[in-house]
């Protein structure tokens, strides 16, 4: 198969402003720079230096920067570039605040960039055309310069991406031709401030190599990807000549930037298949081990507090062979501070009704109530890993909305509700299926 080049990994950045002696600037007409909404008298110098942090200039270095520079009136003032060979920049400034957005990476080239003249604190960067994903560091800071001052400003950059190093499926059959594991959705762009942009995502596809002997399909891509949206969907495909049979199973959290991951798994004839996945850290953040795992049941039969395909199951009616399950993260637009809890129940209701129903749905999605939202808000698994305490859901209570947490989760689960909203509370809607 065609192997994908990737771009060298920046294990971690610093980006360092420091000082230079300079001389103040005579006020003369010749000598003042006109910059909108900020004092005309350039008398502030800013000589930046990159460098990778660590004892190891050469392994840390960050090959291509970028600073945006923006004023307080939220204008881009300059735009300064550093590079492996000179790593040395400087800007003389007015006085006054200015928010620096800082970019990092090995090759900058892999991205869309805005310019001086676009650049906005919301612009999209997205992974270039015909481009594969480099690392990408990013980080806000503000610093103030007085008349004649000179400022040293250090700056750590954050990877905004995560990389997936190896991925494996064991005893696999003889008849299988060709295995592919996906993982969706995944962020595609991120604005200049760092953060994502939710409204459009894409699937990261790869298919495994087939060894000379053995039944271990294995590949090594060490690809960067933007992180995921919510919990991912992981699907391992098998091709025979029958065809194409797929394995899906939805993560129990979410894929995050600044870590490495193995997805390994292991295919037995009775059991189907079990994926495990281990984040670590190579000097990013910090060790973590995540499980993932479905099998052959999981497809056709759904089991209550297991995935089936690729949504949780909160409750089983075996009689009539219905099941109750659990959406995926749905993004709402939250309303303005001290709206009622009709504008919030509004706010979920539209961006309920734009999240597309399973095949074999029976009614519409609507918002968990008290007791169902209580059954996935106290199962541990669905937890982020090593807390003790689970993440805030909306849920109905009654025709009243609330929010629900469980805390205590790894001794006796107490669940506490609230009714006043924040928009950090999570929504999952359920919804009714047929098997």
């Amino acid at each position: 198969m065609n192997y994908i080049n990737f771009c060298a990994l920046a294990v971690s950045a610093v980006l360092t402003f420091t000082s230079c002696e300079k001389d103040l600037l005579t006020e003369t007409d010749d000598e003042e720079t006109e910059v909108s909404g900020q004092s005309p008298k350039a008398t502030a110098h800013l000589n930046i230096i990159t460098r990778g942090s660590g004892d190891s200039p050469n392994q840390n270095a960050v090959a291509d920067g970028r600073i945006y520079i923006f004023n307080e009136a939220g204008q881009c003032v300059d735009l300064l570039t550093t590079s492996e060979s000179s790593n040395q920049t400087s800007s003389t400034l007015p006085a006054g605040t200015y928010t620096l957005y800082a970019l990092g990476s090995s090759d900058l080239s892999h991205f869309v960039l805005p310019t001086k003249q676009q650049a906005s604190p919301s612009s999209v960067i997205t992974r270039a055309e015909n481009q594969t994903m480099c690392d990408l560091l990013q980080k806000t800071v503000s610093v103030t310069l007085e008349n004649g001052e000179s400022v040293t400003q250090n700056i750590v950059l954050d990877h905004k991406v995560l990389c997936i190093d190896q991925l494996e499926i064991a005893g696999v059959p003889d008849n299988v031709t060709k295995v592919e594991v996906s993982v969706s959705p995944l962020y595609k762009s991120i604005q200049l401030d760092g953060s994502y942009v939710t409204t459009a995502t894409e699937s990261y596809k790869i298919e495994l190599d087939k060894p000379i002997s053995g039944d271990t399909w294995q590949a090594t891509p060490a690809q960067m990807l933007f992180p995921s949206k919510g919990t991912p969907n992981i699907k391992v495909s098998f091709t025979t000549a029958k065809g194409v049979k797929s394995y899906s199973y939805t993560a129990s959290e979410e894929l995050p930037a600044n870590h490495h991951f193995t997805i390994s798994g292991t295919y037995t004839d009775n059991s189907g298949i079990a994926l495990t996945g281990i984040l670590t850290a190579s000097d990013w953040g910090e060790d973590r081990t995540i499980t993932f795992g479905f099998d052959e049941l999981s497809n056709r039969i759904p089991v209550a507090g297991r995935s089936f395909n690729g949504n949780y199951v909160i409750s089983v009616d075996e009689t009539n062979r219905t099941a109750l399950v659990r959406s995926a993260n749905i993004e709402y637009v939250a309303p303005a501070a001290n709206s009622s809890k009709n504008d919030w129940l509004s706010a979920l209701n539209t961006a309920m009704a734009a999240v597309t129903k399973p095949a074999n749905a029976v009614g519409d999605w609507r918002i968990p109530t008290y007791e169902e939202a209580s059954v996935f808000v106290t199962d541990p698994s669905l937890s982020l890993y090593n807390a003790d305490h689970s993440s805030a859901y909306f849920c109905l209570n009654g025709n009243a909305l609330k929010w629900i947490q469980a805390q205590h989760l790894n001794t006796t689960p107490v669940v506490n509700t609230g009714d006043t909203f924040v928009s950090t509370i999570k929504f999952r809607a359920v919804i009714t299926i047929t098997y």
